[in-house]
């Protein structure tokens, strides 16, 4: 009984050990705010990364916010790749596997929007 009772308690340490990880992130989402990184992107992967990702705020802003890995700007390869299939899918709305200026510049507001709202007032709404 006491050993049924011991291994019952070191299962609960070992899993309330894993609840959190050194990077504050619960269940693989990130449990605190982030900021979209300001500067440039840099790394080896960034020869990889599709023009319409790296050349535009709201690329800057998927890449960065959207893959945890490239969260201070620097891209990997493998971070490069993923990203690239990850947009390509997201973007082809039609799936047609051919992408289109509009589902590019759609696809680059809605995605970069999750993490990035405009100011107030500076969508021309007339006030």
């Amino acid at each position: 009984m006491r050993r049924f009772a011991c291994l019952i308690l070191l299962a609960a340490l070992g899993l309330s050990a894993c609840a959190h990880d050194r990077q504050r992130t619960r269940n693989g989402f990130i449990s605190e705010p982030r900021r979209a990184y300001q500067g440039e992107l840099h790394g080896p992967g960034l020869a990889i990364l599709d023009d319409w990702l790296k050349d535009t705020r709201e690329g800057n802003v998927v890449v960065t916010m959207g893959f945890a890995e490239a969260h201070r700007g620097f891209v990997s390869e493998d971070v490069a790749h993923r990203v690239n299939v990850w947009f390509r899918r997201y973007a082809d709305y039609d799936r047609d596997m051919i992408l289109t200026d509009p589902e590019i510049r759609t696809a680059l507001v809605h995605a970069a929007g999750r993490w990035v709202r405009p100011t107030r007032g500076s969508a021309g709404s007339g006030n």
